[in-house]
């Protein structure tokens, strides 16, 4: 029987390396950016109708051939919460978390945006893709839902021993994985196409896990590290 557990993240927080980490497991396998809490929400809407009430059946996730399934998304949004728990009663989170202020300056040192402090305000909307996850990831943490906190730094700089957290916290033995010799983020045969995209967001180093360094006011106009200073967990 599959186990399933949620991983709620900010963009730019380490998510396609961590995955290309624990992705070398036999145990454990983390699903790439999943539209799977969408698909729920758009499930919901279609139940409604009755044309679904009339018959229906339905699978996801069938033929992975692996026990512990994470499944990253916007999981903890209020809408999104209540209908995961009227699926799985007590679900677990694993809340990746860097800065909000380096999430930013990440995006924006990547899109090379004209007006940046416009993209910037659009980034952190709750309609958007950075404020959607701060939320989400906000809300699990005020409802006390069942989590554990991974920190991008912990990740980049003690990997193994936050890998020992990871497998502790889902109860599954912890196996040795090369943190040395990483490829590029697979799961069942399948990668990301940056191609659809204007920019690269998910390629990675594969020799080495380390971290940017990099100013914020070399990316970040002042007032919008003034204005969105405050809003980290």
């Amino acid at each position: 029987m599959k186990e399933y557990y949620f991983l709620c993240s900010l963009p730019r927080a380490g998510n396609t390396l961590l995955g290309s980490i624990l992705n070398q497991s036999k145990d454990i396998k983390l699903t790439a950016n999943s539209i799977l809490p969408e698909i729920i929400y758009q499930l919901y809407l279609i139940k409604q109708q009755e044309l679904f009430k009339n018959f229906s059946d339905h699978n996801y996730y069938k033929n992975w051939n692996v026990n512990n399934i994470i499944t990253r998304g916007i999981w903890g949004t209020p809408n999104n919460l209540n209908l995961l728990k009227s699926i799985i009663k007590k679900p677990k989170f694993i809340i990746l978390y860097r800065p909000v202020l380096e999430c930013l300056a990440s995006f924006i040192r990547i899109e090379k945006p004209i007006n940046v402090e416009l993209r910037c305000n659009q980034l952190l909307n709750k309609e958007d893709i950075i404020g959607k996850s701060l939320w989400s990831i906000k809300n699990i943490i005020q409802n006390k839902e069942d989590h554990i906190i991974i920190y991008y730094k912990d990740l980049v700089t003690n990997t193994t021993d936050t890998l020992k957290k990871i497998f502790n916290y889902l109860e599954v033995k912890f196996e040795n994985i090369d943190t040395n010799n990483l490829k590029q983020f697979n799961i069942n045969g399948i990668s990301y196409d940056d191609n659809v995209l204007p920019f690269n967001l998910h390629t990675i180093r594969t020799n080495k896990i380390e971290q940017n360094h990099y100013k914020l006011e070399d990316y970040l106009p002042t007032n919008i590290i003034k204005q969105y200073s405050n809003l980290d967990i």
